[in-house]
């Protein structure tokens, strides 16, 4: 399968570099070409917890110019860049390329479809945690659930069939499924709630556990978040508790930094409206308010603010 990865970034990296493993012909498209030359010349180094740390070499190009059309295209951006990168990737959609983005939050794969057509878009998840530990290596913590993916149509066809199987034959493992905006909200919940905390705080997840005051902010956080999923008809995964779920999230993740963590640490833009920035959004559609919501959005933007000035 000729597949097309926009972004090296963690997840893109880690998924390119499985599908280049299993045989797919894989090309990475990184538009900052000092990165594309690293990984080019040096490819990408993977550590995984009990398992011996492997490099794997890849292809990696600066313009879709240089690319056919592709099979699948996995779109490994940030969610404030979606617009941008999909928007450019006319030349190599062709009748049976298929879109597929597992990017944080809401309204990635909406966008995706306005532009490029529904029927050519895929929508899917992970759980995985993936951290940059230098330019051109991750670390890799495999997460508690499959990747699932589905058609953003919601419909199963043989096409996502293939490709998931083209994934698992990859070593990562997949479900196909006919409708995931129930799972990517779940997901949302999680990490609207982890990763801006931790973001804030510095702290990783087993410190977070730790830390009673902030515990009663994440729980106050996904309180309003359940509120706009039972508003939308999503179901709970833990109506008795809806933030045990969260808990067992942490303990999973354990030492590990969340991505935005990462992100603000490193001094970038964060996804910070595309989660809580976006339940804000929906809990006004549903009359219904969001207040820690909204104030954590913007704790962090004013930490992206102090941390650009201070470069």
């Amino acid at each position: 399968m000729k597949i097309v990865i926009v972004g090296a970034g963690a997840l893109g990296g880690l998924v390119g570099a499985q599908l280049t493993e299993s045989g797919e012909d894989v090309t990475f498209l990184e538009i900052d070409p000092a990165r594309a030359a690293l990984l080019n010349e040096k490819g990408l180094l993977i550590s995984q917890d009990d398992q011996p740390d492997k490099h794997v070499a890849i292809k990696v190009v600066t313009s879709v110019e240089e690319l056919q059309p592709a099979d699948l295209i996995f779109i490994s951006v940030k969610s404030y860049q979606t617009e941008k990168a999909t928007s450019g990737l006319a030349p190599i959609i062709g009748p049976q390329t298929r879109v597929l983005s597992m990017q944080n939050g809401i309204g990635n794969t909406d966008l995706m479809a306005k532009i490029i057509g529904p029927e050519k878009v895929l929508s899917g998840i992970t759980y995985h945690s993936i951290q940059h530990t230098g330019p051109n290596s991750l670390r890799f913590r495999a997460g508690i659930k499959p990747i699932q993916i589905s058609s953003f149509q919601g419909k199963s066809t043989e096409v996502v069939q293939k490709i998931g199987e083209v994934f698992i034959k990859a070593g990562l493992k997949t479900d196909v499924v006919e409708n995931i905006d129930h799972v990517i909200w779940q997901k949302l919940l999680h990490n609207a709630v982890v990763n801006p905390v931790a973001a804030l705080s510095g702290l990783n997840c087993n410190q977070l556990l730790e830390d009673e005051d902030l515990q009663q902010l994440m729980r106050a956080l996904c309180e309003e978040i359940v509120a706009v999923m039972r508003a939308r008809g999503v179901p709970i995964v833990d109506e008795e508790d809806p933030y045990r779920p969260v808990i067992g999230s942490q303990k999973a993740l354990g030492p590990n930094q969340p991505s935005m963590w990462q992100d603000l640490s490193r001094g970038l833009r964060t996804e910070i409206d595309a989660l809580n920035g976006a339940i804000v959004d929906e809990a006004k559609r549903h009359s219904l308010s969001a207040p820690c919501n909204f104030t954590i959005v913007r704790l962090i933007h004013s930490a992206e603010r102090k941390k650009n000035n201070g470069r």
